[in-house]
């Protein structure tokens, strides 16, 4: 069947359920196919996916689903449906394909350059313990009380999966999900079609501008998930200045504002504020106050920014009506998800932290979280660091001046160059630093955490940033199996035989 005319997303389902088998899913990715299993053809950035018919033909696809105007190509005998502007109504298309299961789901969705990753993380533990199945979904993939579900390597799953999965998560009995709202993510409409009830912002600094060109375009893409339909809640850190514009942009249309603050003046009935914060052997003890009464709080996590994390975390628990006793009492519970400030120990070596810092300000808040311990330590701040390749190298230098600033010493090194000269890169950080007295540059990842980790003093402190919870390191378009975690435990057994 070809057509090419208007057509009503009801009109396009029904084309799908006709042409796809009973419980077959839609798939972007031609590679993924299985027989029965709907072709879906958009064009990316790179290449177009009806590139891939032929491929997805092979792998028993039933049909595929395309942009009006491709349906004439010579793309073999498969029956096919063009849709007009189908990248922007897809996630919708998806969503009524699946049984729109966002709609049976409590939705909380996460925006802000850094801190998405814990904030969602968090939130999904929280909600777990409060007696709601909670998933989380995001960088490090899609959990679900402990259980990993089939995910896109994306911050933001695309359109497609990403209401695939929401209906798996239903099916194995999730009540509730938290999903990493990226800008590129919602600028490309990867969210349309699903319900979200919370949106949590966590901050905006520099980061992307290699895609959005501008700060005020980076902020206004983030800005989309304000603009929600049927958004409920919006939970804000008020001590970025971009969480004021969007608090008042809420507020302007009806959506209830719950604010964050570690600044104590903030304090309203409508805010959660952070006070006497200090760092403590287990981790961070700090004053919660909500409503005039104050909580004390002792968690797992250090770093001011992870108390704000924390906060933001339980306002979007609040947000559903949960008791403020139960869920501030269930933050004590909660430990950094995988390549959050992750520690490293080993006896008579100094300990590594890793953290998935990749951008300036994420640097400069690790340091200093880490810094903290540090003094208790009485030792020095080693960080070991790149900056990914075919990525905005305006931060590149930005990094370097923070990292000699912030650190004792300082390792410089490849995170993933991916098509580019690690040297080049290195370049470019190096032209931030000032005084490189005590800066080295080592290209090889390993060498250069083996290196900190065995000339550092045990009282030190060796920060491992970039990459966190990653597995892989990109080096001329090509993934080698690599790990941060696991370098730094190699690096500690090195320092043991050589009787560091």
């Amino acid at each position: 069947m070809s057509d090419t005319k208007r057509v009503s997303d009801q009109e396009v389902l029904t084309w799908l359920k006709a042409t796809a088998d009973v419980g077959a899913r839609l798939r972007i990715d031609s590679r993924q196919i299985e027989p029965g299993d709907i072709f879906v053809a958009i064009k990316g950035a790179r290449v177009d996916g009806i590139t891939f018919a032929q491929v997805a033909a092979a792998h028993g696809a039933k049909g595929i689903l395309m942009q009006d105007g491709q349906s004439e190509l010579p793309i073999g005998p498969l029956p096919r449906f063009g849709v007009d502007d189908l990248p922007a109504r897809l996630g919708q298309i998806a969503s009524l394909y699946y049984g729109e299961p966002s709609k049976r789901l409590m939705g909380i969705a996460v925006t802000g350059t850094n801190g998405k990753t814990s904030i969602s993380h968090w939130i999904s533990h929280l909600m777990t313990e409060m007696g709601f199945g909670c998933a989380a979904i995001g960088t490090i993939g899609c959990f679900l009380k402990g259980r990993r579900f089939e995910s896109p390597a994306l911050t933001t799953p695309d359109a497609v999966s990403q209401q695939g999965l929401l209906a798996d998560l239903l099916a194995a009995g999730a009540q509730a999900f938290a999903v990493e709202a990226s800008s590129i993510g919602l600028e490309q409409g990867r969210l349309n079609g699903t319900r979200i009830h919370t949106a949590v912002f966590t901050n905006l600094t520099r980061d992307h501008l290699d895609y959005h060109g501008t700060m005020q375009a980076y902020e206004e893409a983030k800005a989309r998930l304000f603009d929600w339909p049927d958004l409920r809640c919006a939970v804000i850190n008020l001590d970025d200045p971009a969480g004021e514009r969007y608090a008042e942009r809420c507020a302007a249309r009806g959506v209830r504002v719950i604010g964050y603050s570690l600044e104590p003046e903030r304090a309203t009935s409508a805010t959660l504020v952070a006070r006497n914060i200090r760092a403590c052997e287990g981790g961070t003890q700090f004053e919660l106050v909500y409503k005039d009464d104050a909580y004390p709080i002792e968690v797992k996590a250090i770093g001011r920014y992870n108390v704000s994390n924390l906060l933001g975390a339980a306002g979007a628990a609040l947000s559903f009506g949960l008791t403020p006793s139960a869920v501030f009492a269930a933050l004590s519970q909660l430990v950094p998800p995988l390549g959050r400030l992750q520690m490293v120990r080993s006896d008579d070596a100094p300990l590594a932290v890793v953290d998935y810092a990749h951008t300036p300000d994420a640097l400069e808040k690790a340091a200093m979280a880490v810094r903290d311990v540090v003094n208790a330590r009485q030792g020095k701040l080693w960080v070991v660091f790149g900056a990914g390749g075919d990525r905005d190298p305006g931060k590149r230098p930005v990094m370097g001046a923070v990292a000699a600033r912030c650190a004792d010493r300082v390792v410089v090194t490849s995170d993933n160059p991916r098509t580019e000269d690690p040297t080049r890169i290195i370049d470019d950080i190096m032209a931030g630093i000032e005084d490189a007295a005590c800066v080295s540059v080592e290209p090889d990842r390993a060498k250069a955490i083996e290196t900190a980790i065995c000339e550092a003093d045990a009282r030190d402190v060796v920060l491992i940033a970039g990459k966190g919870h990653e597995d892989y390191q990109e080096i001329n378009g090509v993934k080698h199996e690599f790990s941060d975690m696991e370098s730094a435990r190699r690096a500690m057994n090195e320092r043991r035989v050589r009787g560091g």
